[in-house]
């Protein structure tokens, strides 16, 4: 028996269709992981302005931190003087991520092991203040 097409089938089957995959599209959406998304996305948007003006200040004043990585050591200089936070972010693995809190004289080195830091791509963020003016410098780095 051989089955006769027209468009009232046509029209019925591509609702099908189209019912299927919105159904399995809202199935996979909500099994998703509720930690792929940032928690403080807003908090963050609404902050942005001051963490745009301390990126700026960093260009501004020219007192970008110079990065020198040799085989298990990270080496940083700054201009000034710095207080600060260190933040090691990996995007694939978050639970990992590691702070370092440091101090620096102007024209010192901060020497940074790497021994025990996983090998592969880290996203480097300074947070340091000098003399009451607040910074932030952003870098990414393969280790």
């Amino acid at each position: 028996m051989k089955i006769k097409w027209n468009w009232g089938k046509g029209i019925i089957l591509g609702m099908g269709a189209f019912v299927i995959y919105t159904t399995a599209m809202g199935i996979y959406m909500f099994t998703q992981s509720p930690d792929d998304y940032d928690h403080q996305y807003y908090e963050k948007g609404l902050a942005y302005d001051s963490v745009y003006n301390q990126k700026q200040a960093v260009v501004r004043d020219n007192v970008q931190p110079r990065i020198t990585l040799q085989e298990n050591e990270m080496q940083v200089s700054f201009i000034q003087p710095a207080n600060g936070i260190l933040h090691f972010e990996r995007i694939a693995e978050p639970g990992i991520d590691k702070k370092i809190t440091f101090r620096a004289a102007a024209g010192s080195e901060l020497k940074i092991d790497l021994a025990k830091f996983k090998k592969g791509r880290w996203d480097l963020t300074f947070n340091w203040t000098n003399q009451g003016k607040k910074y932030q410098y952003y870098q990414k780095i393969n280790l």
